[in-house]
């Protein structure tokens, strides 16, 4: 939709975000508060399909109400005229009095806010500003919601990875030894965008040589040369994200490297075999742990095993050993991505998307990722 005098949401959009804000009002009433205010752009973006700096988001029994300044006026015109949502347009400084006007309209006196978003500063705006509602704090709601994709969401990150895996097979067939980390990012950036992303999913991680060790390396003006080099790199489609890593040898592999991988890769694939409905997230963390352990290297493999992604690169839940007795369910999406990493030397990493379904797992990303299939081979 990128005509906005024409656009408007179609019925399945509508009936989305109308059974979205159901299931959460549902939650809310489990909780014992009738209504909620959200300020985090992501969630509401989750709730209503609209994202925008500044925006306020009030969930009560009978309302769905938009709070927004005049920038976004002329774009939620579909959102005005759905039937689904309430829009409300005014100045900034005038959000307050907006809130407490929706609030009146809807008799709620007690609304419950994201304590995981709230900062301290707009909770005592919020209370000092709006006179005669109660502001009760509340938790994971929708982390909850957002943590199981449907059949919608999942065909959005599955897009997302196509774009991503076609924009690297592009830049590693144009790579040659020279080209700096920032060269090569620039470039893979570009490619996603011109294959249909709104943008990279995240910074995209470019680490060559000695630099692939460092787990969350931001690339810099090195060069490419023989050696590891590891692509941390996704794709952003409809707000929805990507997140795969590959680790290649420029050139022939040394003994190390060659080992390293193999015993990567090796977890990896357990692990991945691991997951499915009611396997716990400690235990499944603890499959490819162990195996990188057993070669020696427990030491070198210091973060946990993976995480949910959706709408953000890092959702709910995690694979770690601080998640035991958290089970997956059937519509969790998961990155599977042990590495091990020798600082000076180089690291390996290996990501892969996983859907959790009914009755085990499907592998979202596709691209291979054998030592023999490594694509790149040196050249100048």
């Amino acid at each position: 939709m990128t005509d906005i005098a024409s656009m408007e949401l179609s019925a399945d959009q509508l009936a989305r975000s109308a059974g979205r804000i159901d299931r959460l009002r549902a939650r809310l009433v489990d909780a014992g508060v009738s209504a909620m205010i959200i300020d985090h752009e992501i969630d509401i973006w989750y709730l209503t399909g609209f994202v925008g700096h500044d925006a306020t988001l009030i969930i009560g029994p009978d309302t769905a109400a938009i709070l927004c300044d005049a920038r976004y006026e002329e774009y939620l015109n579909p959102w005005k005229h759905g039937g689904v949502h309430e829009v409300r347009i005014g100045p900034r400084q005038d959000a307050h009095r907006m809130i407490l006007s929706v609030a009146e309209a809807g008799g709620i006196d007690r609304l419950g806010f994201q304590s995981e978003h709230m900062t301290v500063g707009r909770l005592k705006a919020l209370q000092d500003g709006v006179p005669g509602v109660e502001f009760i704090e509340t938790t994971g709601h929708l982390l909850a919601l957002r943590m199981l994709k449907d059949a919608h969401e999942v065909a959005i990150i599955e897009q997302c990875i196509d774009i991503q895996q076609r924009a690297l097979e592009t830049m590693l067939g144009r790579m040659r030894l020279g080209m700096t980390e920032l060269e090569f990012t620039a470039g893979l950036e570009y490619e996603m965008r011109m294959l249909g992303a709104t943008g990279a999913g995240f910074d995209p991680i470019v680490a060559s040589g000695p630099n692939s060790s460092v787990i969350h390396h931001m690339p810099c003006d090195r060069r490419i040369g023989e050696g590891p080099l590891l692509i941390d790199w996704g794709a952003r489609l409809d707000g929805y994200c990507s997140d795969m890593t590959r680790t290649f040898s420029v050139g022939v592999p040394d003994a190390l490297h060659a080992e390293l991988y193999d015993i990567v890769l090796a977890a990896q694939l357990a692990a991945i075999e691991a997951c499915r409905p009611g396997a716990d997230c400690a235990a499944v963390d603890a499959v490819a742990r162990e195996i990188i352990a057993g070669h020696g290297y427990g030491d070198q493999f210091p973060h946990g095993l993976g995480h949910g992604l959706g709408m953000e690169v890092h959702e709910s839940p995690g694979f770690s050993v601080k998640q035991s007795g958290v089970l997956l369910e059937p519509g969790m999406v998961m990155t599977v991505e042990p590495g091990i990493y020798l600082p000076g030397v180089g690291g390996v990493r290996i990501e892969d998307d996983v859907l959790i379904t009914e009755d085990g797992h499907r592998v979202l990303s596709t691209m291979d990722k054998s030592p023999a299939s490594v694509p790149l081979d040196g050249r100048a």
